[in-house]
């Protein structure tokens, strides 16, 4: 029966080289899935805990779910899982686009990577056809060159890129992964795990349809899509604005980072807004495979910086990371950051993180500039001064110029790049650990631009996410506050306000975080799935339905997201992992001084009992914060202990 999976996962040992098609059962599919819960399966019986995340035993996964590829709106993602080479723990990242349903297309649910190729290559995936090939062409080169050299030789039709950039062949531990020039797998450094096994790139070209158990089930959810859309606030304005149309509502509630997370509001934020620069830099949109909210902005700009229209506009994120936390509000300067960004294959997150970080300790004093190269010596003592290569522009919040001097240094580890492409921990053990204050992130991983000052179900999810500081792990605190049928549906019974920081905040993060790891399990969008978005908890059960044909119920469903924050949290707990590691920067601690939010801050008291209670409410020990041998039992995972 149709059901919408072949059953066949592609197992490719680049260092043999060896391409092996596994076989799996319907059981496999039914306990898993999907997405990272599937890459989290393959960590856990492959790799050992001691593991280096840059070394040829890393188990690579990328993987789709049982629903991708059908035709409803935001069905059309795939989830890449490694161990992560910024923080030694497990690393997951998802993307949309097409790359997802043409892997399904080409017939396989996955793609399992180990070993080291001897030079570099790519994989070419034609139908059944799997080769592994020479990659020495494309080394070096960047994004939109080697997706143009790669679609001149397989066409551009039914044909799909996911690429490393040279940020991820040089090994910098935040290189991410470009699908398609528009869609970025950004987070926890999957594009460095590429580069470590040698891997430029992989194509896809596929000619298949994907049978599914009811299609006129999944016409119909098609069709609750497109009616649903006008109604729907947030996806109308990520239909018209992309997620820069919600930047001047999240200012204007003191929730965007500025000047290295000190503060949480920019006086010219507006500037970043989607409804402001659209009009002037506006160049159409892209959308993802079969949907209809096309949330994708491109730009195009002449002045003062030329920027293509070919690889993305700044997202939300970006927006703040290399915007407003830098002091910088010319939207044509963060657009072509952003470029920079996307041709050289960095994330653009940890970039603006490491960026204020560098800045600002340029600003208190602790890193001296000097004006031609300088070869670097270990840092002395607390409080030893170092200077930073080489010319100007001078590195500080607010001139553009060093951004984007930055960032290319980075991509290409000269100088100062190459320590901070290290990550924050080698760029604070280099300067001294006077500048660690001013290193904001959780596990080595940068902070979204979401303020866990005034967000305390953020503040708990940047400290126990399991891949380190992630603000699409679980629902923000409005949904307990909206006493809607969205914060019922969960089971979240409780009322409270997007302030609080009591027991049924706590229940609503654990909930929402088992739906949203529900989410990243079946590669679903949270535009488009999200609590109150497009769809209902009921439609998530017609679409499985719809897909495979099992009688698949809510509670079986978020059993599912359940089992993936355990295997995830498992896997960390047998890396060494534990609640000690749970922790948030100090700067979070401090009052903000302005704006909106001015005062507010995370109560050190409030968060140590809210730590409490989320190892509790998930089952785990609250020593050390990981799975117990009871839930582990409960969700079928004995096999992990």
């Amino acid at each position: 029966m149709p059901n919408g999976f072949s059953r066949i996962i592609l197992k490719i040992d680049l260092g043999g080289p060896r391409v092996e098609r596994r076989q799996f059962d319907e059981a496999f599919y039914r306990m898993y899935m999907g997405g990272s819960a599937i890459g989290a399966y393959f960590l856990l019986k492959e790799t050992e805990p001691d593991t280096d995340a840059l070394s040829e035993g890393n188990v690579l996964t990328i993987a789709c779910s049982v629903t991708t590829g059908a035709l409803v709106s935001g069905v059309s993602r795939f989830c890449v899982t490694a161990i992560s080479p910024e923080t030694g723990a497990i690393g997951d990242s998802q993307a949309g686009g097409s790359f997802g349903p043409m892997l399904k297309r080409a017939g396989f649910d996955a793609i399992v990577i180990t070993g080291r190729a001897r030079q570099p290559c790519y994989i070419l995936i034609d139908d059944d056809n799997v080769q592994i090939k020479d990659a020495a062409d494309l080394t070096g080169k960047s994004v939109l060159d080697v997706h143009d050299i790669l679609s001149r030789e397989y066409g551009n039709k039914n044909i799909s890129v996911l690429q490393c950039g040279p940020a991820g062949e040089k090994l910098v531990r935040f290189a991410c992964l470009l699908a398609d020039l528009n869609d970025v797998a950004g987070r926890t450094g999957m594009g460095a795990v590429f580069g470590s096994k040698n891997l430029r790139a992989i194509v896809v070209r596929a000619s298949r349809n994907i049978d599914f158990a009811d299609a006129e089930g999944l016409k119909q959810l098609a069709r609750v899509a497109s009616g649903n859309l006008p109604k729907a606030e947030f996806p109308t304005t990520l239909a018209r604005y992309g997620t820069p149309g919600v930047l001047g509502f999240q200012a204007q509630s003191g929730n965007l980072c500025t000047h290295n997370y000190s503060r949480s509001f920019h006086e010219d934020y507006n500037k970043l807004d989607g409804s402001e620069f659209e009009p002037a830099m506006g160049a159409g949109k892209t959308t993802c495979f079969a949907c209809i909210v096309g949330c994708r902005k491109k730009v195009k700009c002449r002045e003062p910086y030329e920027v293509t229209d070919r690889l993305g506009g700044p997202e939300f994120e970006t927006l703040g990371l290399l915007g407003s936390n830098l002091d910088m509000t010319d939207p044509v300067a963060v657009a072509k950051a952003n470029e920079l960004c996307n041709n050289y294959g960095l994330d653009t997150i940890t970039m603006g993180g490491l960026a204020s970080y560098l800045f600002e300790s340029v600003e208190k004093g602790l890193i001296l500039t000097v004006s031609d190269e300088f070869d670097f010596e270990p840092a002395l003592s607390v409080g030893t001064r170092h200077a930073v290569p080489p010319q100007q522009p001078a590195l500080r919040f607010g001139n553009a110029e060093a951004l984007l001097w930055l960032i290319e240094r980075v991509a290409n580890r000269k100088g100062i790049g190459d320590i901070l492409a290290e990550g924050f921990d080698a760029a604070v053990k280099r300067f001294g650990p006077a500048t660690a204050p001013y290193a904001i992130n959780v596990k080595n991983h940068a902070l979204a631009v979401h303020m866990a000052q005034v967000k305390p179900s953020q503040a708990l999810m940047y400290a126990v996410c399991p891949i380190g500081a992630d603000h699409m792990s679980s629902e923000h605190d409005w949904l307990l506050a909206s006493d809607s049928e969205a914060s019922k549906g969960l089971g979240i019974l409780g009322r409270g306000t997007r302030e609080s920081c009591d027991l049924d905040k706590v229940r609503m993060t654990v909930y929402s975080q088992y739906y949203y790891s529900l989410l990243d399990t079946l590669c679903l969008c949270m535009f488009c799935w999200g609590p109150g978005n497009l769809f209902s908890y009921n439609h998530l059960e017609q679409l499985v339905r719809a897909a495979t044909g099992w009688e698949c119920t809510f509670w079986e469903l978020m059993k599912v997201g359940q089992r993936r924050v355990n295997m995830m949290r498992q896997f960390n707990a047998k890396r060494g992992f534990s609640r000690k590691n749970d922790t948030l920067p100090d700067r979070l601690f401090e009052p903000l001084p302005d704006g909106p939010a001015r005062g507010k801050c995370v109560d050190k008291d409030n968060f140590s009992r809210m730590l409490d209670q989320y190892y509790a409410l998930m089952g785990w020990d609250q020593r050390s914060g990981n799975p117990s041998q009871g839930v582990l039992l409960e969700l079928g995972l004995e096999w992990t202990i």
